[in-house]
């Protein structure tokens, strides 16, 4: 479910108010038939704005158990904003199963050659610092953006590729 479907022109931006948002979150959270889920995966934009505040309260309100999986870059400014998001999971008591680093390298469409293009382990040491699990880093992969483009499955086209194995990996572990 996304507000994009909601919304009947594509390139309009939702400009809403904390009370509109919440009101929309709560919508997508008991007003959406689901259906019978063993997980339902929330994402949201990082920092610890309003949207998170109403997801919490809303999740909590309906008795839905919350987990969390923090995704950053490795670099110094994607880290610094996901440490507040879980300075934000520890003072609400939502535990956090780990962290991913995504865009940890670039692998190159021509030699499969893995490089680094930005900082190096800010993930890894974002986990030390604050005593939660690193899951593992995802490189930059160009058919792993033309797949979600697109809608194909990366993990079953892709199969034998560095971020193909990564990503399963990380999956398995939570």
């Amino acid at each position: 479910m996304s507000m994009a479907f909601l919304t009947n022109n594509k390139d309009s931006a939702v400009i809403w108010r904390g009370p509109k948002k919440h009101g929309m979150i709560e919508r997508f959270i008991i007003g959406v038939d689901w259906g019978n889920l063993d997980q339902l995966i929330v994402d949201t934009p990082p920092g610890t704005s309003d949207e998170h505040i109403s997801l919490v309260e809303l999740l909590c309100k309906y008795n839905v158990p919350i987990q969390v999986v923090l995704v950053t870059t490795p670099q110094i400014v994607s880290c610094n904003d996901v440490r507040r998001e879980i300075g934000f999971c520890k003072a609400s008591g939502i535990p956090i199963m780990g962290l991913v680093e995504n865009m940890s390298s670039f692998v190159c469409p021509h030699c499969s050659e893995s490089s680094r293009v930005f900082s190096s382990k800010g993930g890894e040491q974002l986990c030390r610092l604050a005593d939660i699990r690193f899951l593992g880093s995802i490189p930059m992969d160009p058919d792993l953006c033309k797949s979600t483009e697109t809608g194909r499955n990366y993990i079953e086209d892709f199969k034998s590729s560095e971020a193909a194995c990564l990503i399963k990996e990380i999956a398995l572990s939570i």
